[in-house]
């Protein structure tokens, strides 16, 4: 992911500023705010995420290796992540391309875990599996990469034992290819060496006319930190912002999930590009000054089990809400 600005101390009441690179296009996006009905968390309901066992998932992907984008190590580690979600007895679709990179045409592949609801209209939760490439030193990516991947694969475990119909079919999706190749997102194609995955199927989306069937997209990405605090990201869809950080307040998480703002530029701007409601759900502070984000630090012992617990409840609680508002 690129940051494009870091507002540390906005408030939401105060006027917007700093300067905003292009906007993706918000007639899409409802103008009104989600209904403050109670979520079931407010009830107390368990959401059966086990942090513990997506903090196992993390130390798995980090026991690859660095895994950038066509890698044998992201190979490796494609198949562990389906033959995981098979066993679940979950439908998994593989969605290969071959884009063309600084590095020539690389084989990609995303990875679909599909649970089908009622209405074929979807809502999507991603992540992106692979790595930064980096000659310099050795980028295990344990939280840029490996924490949202295994807060999806624990969403799996959790909607896969679900017995109660679902109105929305349900996508997890794991996107390839989201980091650049070279050393910052703009220095090479035209500023397109990054986002490979999503913009592919973004792009799938808008090519099958499809785009209207996915009614909301929620990207995690950089979830593990120890230190949690995640800003509401500013180029993401109002509604489900509201959605997610109402329900992360009730629910008592409202000092990890904070009323600042910041400008990231990820896996969802191809989707709200394509009109399609998203939100990005990152923590990029991660050390002193993100002083450990796509460097060699970005390691197991910065990783908390509490902070994938927290993300994994808070989207879990937040579904509810989110059908609701698009039925």
């Amino acid at each position: 992911m690129y940051l494009r600005t870091l507002l540390l101390t906005i408030s939401l009441l105060a006027p917007g500023c700093g300067e905003r690179g292009a906007q993706p296009d918000q007639s899409a996006r409802p103008a009104t705010a989600p209904s403050p009905a109670p979520s079931p968390a407010a009830a107390g309901m368990a959401t059966g995420f086990n942090g513990e066992r997506a903090f196992e998932d993390v130390k798995t992907q980090v026991g690859f290796g660095p895994r950038p984008a066509g890698s044998p190590a992201l190979e490796k580690t494609r198949a562990w992540m389906i033959k995981t979600l098979r066993d679940l007895g979950i439908t998994v679709r593989i969605d290969e391309f071959n884009p063309v990179t600084p590095n020539g045409r690389v084989r990609m592949k995303n990875i679909i875990a599909e649970f089908p609801g009622e209405k074929p209209e979807a809502i999507i939760i991603a992540s992106h599996y692979d790595t930064k490439f980096y000659k310099e030193f050795r980028f295990v990516g344990a939280n840029d990469g490996a924490s949202s991947t295994a807060v999806l694969l624990e969403l799996a475990r959790v909607l896969a034992t679900q017995k109660t119909p679902r109105k929305q079919t349900l996508q997890l999706v794991f996107f390839d290819g989201e980091e650049a190749f070279c050393a910052e997102w703009n220095d090479c194609l035209n500023g397109k060496d990054n986002t490979y995955g999503s913009r592919h199927m973004a792009e799938q989306l808008v090519a099958k006319k499809e785009t209207d069937r996915v009614r909301a997209m929620i990207l995690l990405d950089m979830v593990g930190d120890s230190d949690l605090r995640i800003r509401r990201e500013e180029n993401s869809s109002p509604w489900l912002v509201e959605a997610i950080w109402s329900t992360a307040g009730e629910i008592g998480y409202r000092d990890h999930f904070a009323n600042a703002l910041h400008f990231i530029t990820d896996d969802h701007m191809p989707f709200l590009q394509a009109g399609i409601p998203a939100v990005d759900i990152i923590d990029f502070d991660y050390g002193p000054g993100s002083a450990y984000w796509h460097t060699a630090e970005d390691t197991i012992d910065k990783i908390s089990p509490r902070s994938l617990q927290i993300v994994g409840d808070v989207v879990l609680r937040s579904l509810p809400r989110i059908e609701a508002f698009i039925r």
